[in-house]
């Protein structure tokens, strides 16, 4: 058992990819304190990861909180830490993505994202980073996507939030390093989660004929590759062939850049506005 007498915070842990992260730590003898908005889903995901304990001396908690919160952020990790259970993981995927046309977005979607993908994510780092640096260790996993270093049309807001983290965590992982303190970002692609379900009945006719026959990946699928890419302590994890290939494509030269961003993005977007009569 890797991590036995570990705590991992996660947030968005009630579904998805959190969820299945909780799961792999909770099989590893991790304590483990789940943080996400409904209380519902997580009493569901505490009842799982209680039948998945290997140590009765596990402690698993759930909180509900609002990561865009600052006040309450601060007060929940608080809690969860105080009696000496500083987390040695805190692994933030919570977030969501809002989808379509940027002239028909309003502008609380674009608050909204910054405030849940991104202040969602600084919060908690600004509430465990004390205790961290106290302690002299501490690994810190921030959720950014593929359309976090490649944007693709449709997802403006989106894009925007996830970018951020990237640039937050490339900063962050600088000052954190004297202290022993890692810093890794996920850029996990098109996955089979409850967000995705939502996101899809949002997306443009032009987002859909990008993505072309992608296919969504398990959330089980990228939280094993999060748990490999923690324990070799890796700055960039990137889940699956074709993410890593798109990390590659979005470091090309800028020449090369514009012909594979006019062959992949450009041109389909074209022929999509042509089939709607545009």
């Amino acid at each position: 058992m890797r991590y036995l007498e570990q705590h991992a915070i996660i947030t968005g842990g009630s579904s998805g990819i959190g969820r299945a992260v909780a799961r792999l730590f909770v099989a590893e003898g991790a304590h483990v304190s789940i943080l996400a908005r409904r209380q519902g889903p997580l009493d569901e995901t505490l009842a799982e990861l209680e039948g998945l304990r290997c140590d009765p001396a596990q402690r698993l908690l759930s909180r509900s909180v609002d990561l865009s919160s600052w006040e309450q952020t601060d007060r929940t990790i608080s809690e969860l830490t105080d009696d000496g259970y500083v987390p040695r993981f805190l692994i933030n995927a919570a977030g969501y993505c809002h989808p379509g046309y940027f002239e028909e977005l309003p502008l609380e979607a674009f608050r909204s994202m910054m405030d849940v993908d991104y202040f969602g994510t600084v919060h908690p780092i600004k509430a465990v980073v004390p205790a961290m640096m106290a302690q002299g260790s501490g690994h810190i996993v921030n959720f950014s996507s593929v359309a976090g270093f490649l944007a693709v049309f449709g997802f403006t807001a989106y894009s925007a939030s996830k970018y951020a983290i990237v640039g937050f965590s490339e900063a962050l992982r600088q000052e954190m390093r004297p202290h022993g303190i890692h810093v890794s970002v996920v850029y996990p692609p098109t996955t089979r989660t409850p967000g995705l379900e939502t996101e899809n009945r949002l997306k443009p006719i032009e987002s859909w004929r990008i993505e072309g026959q992608v296919t969504a990946r398990s959330a089980d699928y990228v939280a094993r590759s999060v748990m490999r890419g923690i324990d070799r302590k890796r700055r960039h994890i990137l889940p699956g062939f074709d993410t890593k290939l798109a990390f590659l494509i979005a470091r090309l030269p800028p020449f090369l850049a514009s012909v594979v961003h006019w062959f992949l993005f450009d041109r389909v977007v074209a022929q999509a506005r042509k089939s709607r009569g545009l």
